[in-house]
């Protein structure tokens, strides 16, 4: 496997337009960018020094065991198939959580007490970390993964409504800083009757035709960009049209 450097991550983030000051939603599949020389932290350590002091990271750690009965503990429970990169910076010391026990994001940098600090019956709504990461001005950046993986699509989702997603509430045992609560939380969860298969693919060809998305092949991946508000108005333009528009197996 082809090794990847500091100093190449630091070149292609610069490349694709992360700043000084930035606020980054990062979804990771680093296994496409090589073998990372020194560890996976040297991404980490790459992204603050090309953000600063006054940026911010935020990954998802999302993890659904609360939805299948099991107890949550924000400061144990991992996050599930998010990536090592995404669990990493979940166990940094610099790092919080938001609260949602199944929809959660870890937190790194400067905006971090005014994100993780909401919370909300859902992971998407008003006023929620994922929208103020939204009114915040924070970018999309992909390390390795593809425009598939954007957690922002729920926020679309929620707010159309799509009719393939429907509202269910979870009730169960949450650990807080005072001991154990019962807890409900909800999510806009898919239909598995319907099964949908989502294809963003569209979504990224407009954002490419408004100069609107940014990326470098470094590898045997692609390190991506483009701010949320820019996709959000993507996917809602495509759900608009048609809720079903990006449904592959409709």
């Amino acid at each position: 496997m082809l090794q990847v450097t500091k100093e190449q991550i630091i070149t292609a983030l610069e490349t694709v337009g992360i700043e000084n000051g930035d606020g980054l939603l990062v979804h990771s599949a680093i296994q496409f960018l090589g073998f990372p020389e020194g560890g996976i932290g040297m991404y980490l350590e790459a992204l603050r020094e090309v953000i600063g002091s006054q940026g911010t990271i935020a990954v998802p750690t999302f993890n659904f065991a609360f939805a299948r009965g099991e107890k949550y503990n924000p400061r144990e429970t991992p996050s599930f198939g998010m990536g090592s990169f995404s669990e990493y910076v979940r166990q940094q010391p610099a790092a919080q959580r938001t609260t949602h026990p199944m929809q959660s994001l870890a937190i790194i940098g400067y905006h971090r007490n005014d994100i993780v600090n909401r919370d909300t019956p859902s992971a998407f709504d008003p006023d929620s970390a994922f929208e103020r990461m939204l009114q915040l001005g924070f970018k999309i950046l992909l390390l390795g993964a593809d425009i598939n993986a954007i957690s922002f699509l729920h926020y679309s989702e929620q707010r159309a409504p799509v009719p393939y997603r429907y509202w269910k509430d979870f009730t169960g045992d949450y650990k807080t800083d005072t001991g154990w609560q019962t807890r409900t939380y909800r999510m806009y969860v898919r239909d598995l009757e319907i099964n949908p298969r989502i294809d963003l693919k569209p979504v990224q060809q407009r954002l490419q035709k408004q100069g609107a998305w940014s990326s470098v092949q470094l590898n045997y991946g692609y390190i991506s960009q483009c701010r949320v508000n820019d996709f959000v108005n993507a996917v809602d333009y495509f759900l608009v049209t048609d809720p079903w528009s990006l449904v592959t197996n409709h």
